[in-house]
């Protein structure tokens, strides 16, 4: 999905940062460091391909059923550009935060960054789990939801899995320990994001509610977009909430002097 590829790399590259606060404090330069290599490698190495990959390999659900490969090229090129973008962003401005003592609005930042993304793929889950091709799409033909989880994109995202995801959960889990790290500043960490995350979900909430009883929402949306959302955001939280659970705890070790 192009627009939810956008909202993670801005996340990923933010969490990056957040994650790294306590070392990032110490550094004089956003751009010289390893946490920020890291970043931009990972974006542009791993994140980034498998972007073009889907965008090339399945048009139609990578644009939402709106777009086919016959699509200018320079859509994917733009797209690979954008996802190495959104997250340099993402880290700079979490930087800027770090530095400027805001280390609870860093956190909060990457999380709400999440919502976004999580909150296109539930309010259009009908098109987010569609099984079947544009033109399909395009015709109407109707597929249940748990079809998806048959067809060929689910199976490639599960195979993306294995390369996307265990770098990501590396930086979160080891990025807090290159400083010493005490079980206060671990549920420190914690705590600030799971906020975040909560007011961004009651936004998305409230938001939803005001603009559907406004009738601003299209006709066929009713309240299982919201109860989607619901689902979708508890789901989706366990899997970027879950590594931070793991970050080992470190003690300075001081020599004895003899």
């Amino acid at each position: 999905m192009i627009q939810v590829d956008v909202f993670w790399s801005f996340a990923m590259g933010a969490c990056f940062a957040s994650c790294a606060a306590e070392s990032l404090k110490r550094e004089t330069s956003v751009f010289i460091n390893k946490y920020f290599v890291y970043c931009v490698l990972y974006l542009s190495l791993i994140f980034g391909p498998s972007g073009v990959y889907l965008l090339w390999g399945y048009p139609g659900w990578e644009t939402m059923f709106f777009l086919d490969r016959s699509l200018n090229p320079i859509w994917p090129c733009l797209f690979a550009c954008t996802n190495v973008l959104q997250g340099v962003l993402g880290f700079v401005v979490v930087w800027k935060l770090i530095h400027n003592g805001k280390e609870a609005t860093a956190h909060a930042v990457w999380t709400m960054a999440y919502t976004c993304m999580f909150t296109i793929l539930t309010l259009g889950y009908d098109r987010f789990l569609y099984a079947g091709s544009l033109a399909e799409w395009r015709a109407g033909k109707k597929y249940k939801l748990i079809d998806f989880f048959w067809c060929d994109v689910f199976y490639t995202l599960l195979i993306m899995g294995v390369v996307v995801i265990p770098p990501l959960y590396y930086a979160v889990v080891t990025f807090p320990t290159d400083v010493p790290i005490n079980k206060s500043r671990k549920w420190t960490m914690i705590k600030q994001a799971l906020t975040g995350y909560m007011y961004a979900s009651i936004a998305v909430v409230v938001g939803f509610l005001l603009l559907h009883n406004m009738k601003q929402t299209p006709p066929s949306w009713g309240y299982d977009r919201l109860l989607a959302f619901l689902i979708g955001q508890a789901v989706f939280g366990v899997f970027i909430f879950l590594p931070m659970f793991f970050i080992p705890l470190k003690r300075n070790r001081m020599r004895k002097i003899k």
